[in-house]
């Protein structure tokens, strides 16, 4: 379906970055995603305030010296005139630029790709979901994890009813990236950037938006016990939420950097009345299937139990890994074929079924700050939405 979308259109999207110089992981990462599947050219960019980064970035990816501008604001203005100007933009700036820059972006007529949390305050997510909304673009948030393969299978599986009534969500995100000490410029924690809830916003939404996807209820209600497990940190670094779903069902979630030992830490389980399933960053190709009543199933990413959004998900057979990057470039493959479709006249909806957008990135940002509410006052609070 790809291939014909690509046919039809006559030439791949077209994109830039405004983040991600050299020496940024984050950088890296989106490039190889949206190098993938052949949807995206990289064709320009704003990659660095430092100068000779910026320029030396354009270089490594072949952009042409003209298309390599020194901030969003001058890559607006130089893409805006011209005839093959970019259908999408890239924000792989720290969260606190992210409002100005995608406002700017989508005022201008560019879709938006950005990076998570997509601000540092629910005030600004809500002021980007309005420009969104005002100019007619869409904007598809990073929220990487929902790419996998077995993370797909399981918000199937409890889409189709599989796990009956859902009862109880838990999710995690727990590393132990500041456990033994904190480099110099940490703005996670150091408060320079974020405020309090800077490593929660980073850490935190990403279990918070797996619970939601997963599960396919919103968090209504937010009780929290959050700490500074490092006496030297200005934000929060470990945080203990209990919630209640929509629907009436309980759960809990923990993000930390402070899990001494962990490399990653990232999973989710969900309970229904007819049974469970279990998902592990550590272990991504497989999904544990509890049903009541029956033994334990490891199912396996492409195996005979994979639901249609497994297979989707899935770019090899059982037996050959995936992996990150992979998970990563399914977001920018169902984005491409959704600008595709939608610049053809047709129905966009199928590849945005499964997309992380900007009312997710709005209701994380709530959560985070209701548990921030939750903690001073010591008592459960209420989600605004």
């Amino acid at each position: 379906m790809r291939a014909t979308l690509l046919e039809r259109f006559g030439r791949r999207v077209r994109v830039a970055m405004v983040g991600g110089g050299i020496g940024s992981y984050i950088g890296e990462t989106h490039a190889v995603a949206l190098r993938a599947d052949g949807l995206w050219d990289l064709v320009a960019g704003a990659f660095s305030r430092n100068p000779d980064t910026n320029a030396a970035t354009g270089r490594s990816w072949l952009v042409p010296p003209e298309r390599t501008y020194a901030d969003h604001r001058a890559l607006i203005a130089g893409e805006s005139v011209r005839a093959d100007r970019v259908d999408a933009v890239i924000v792989a700036t720290r969260p606190s630029s992210h409002a100005e820059i995608a406002c700017d972006l989508l005022a201008a007529g560019f879709h938006v790709i950005s990076e998570k949390p997509l601000t540092d305050t629910a005030a600004d997510a809500r002021r980007v979901a309005a420009a969104v909304s005002e100019s007619g673009r869409r904007l598809m948030l990073t929220h990487c994890y929902s790419g996998y393969p077995m993370v797909r299978q399981a918000r199937e599986m409890v889409a189709r009813g599989d796990l009956g009534r859902i009862t109880l969500v838990e999710s995690r995100f727990a590393g132990g990236m500041y456990a033994a000490d904190t480099p110099p410029g940490s703005w996670r924690v150091d408060g320079t950037e974020g405020g309090v809830t800077a490593l929660i916003a980073d850490l935190g939404t990403h279990a918070l938006h797996l619970a939601e996807f997963v599960a396919g209820r919103r968090i209504t209600t937010v009780a929290a016990d959050l700490a500074r497990v490092a006496p030297e940190h200005v934000a929060f670094d470990n945080a203990y939420l209990t919630l209640r779903f929509e629907n009436g069902a309980r759960g809990r979630c923990w993000s930390t950097s402070q899990a001494a030992g962990a490399t990653h830490g990232l999973a989710v389980t969900v309970h229904g009345d007819r049974g469970s399933v279990s998902w592990d960053h550590d272990t991504p190709e497989t999904l544990w299937w509890r049903a009541a009543g029956e033994p334990d199933r490891l199912l396996t990413k492409a195996g005979p139990a994979a639901t249609p959004a497994a297979l989707a998900a899935s770019r090899f057979t059982a037996g050959h890994p995936d992996g990150y990057a992979l998970a990563f470039a399914n977001l920018y493959r169902d984005f491409a074929c959704a600008l595709l479709s939608e610049a053809l006249g047709e129905d966009p909806s199928p590849y945005l079924a499964d997309l992380p957008d900007v009312a997710d990135g709005v209701r994380t940002l709530a959560i985070v700050e209701a548990a921030v509410r939750s903690d001073a006052a010591g008592r459960p609070v209420t989600v605004d939405t």
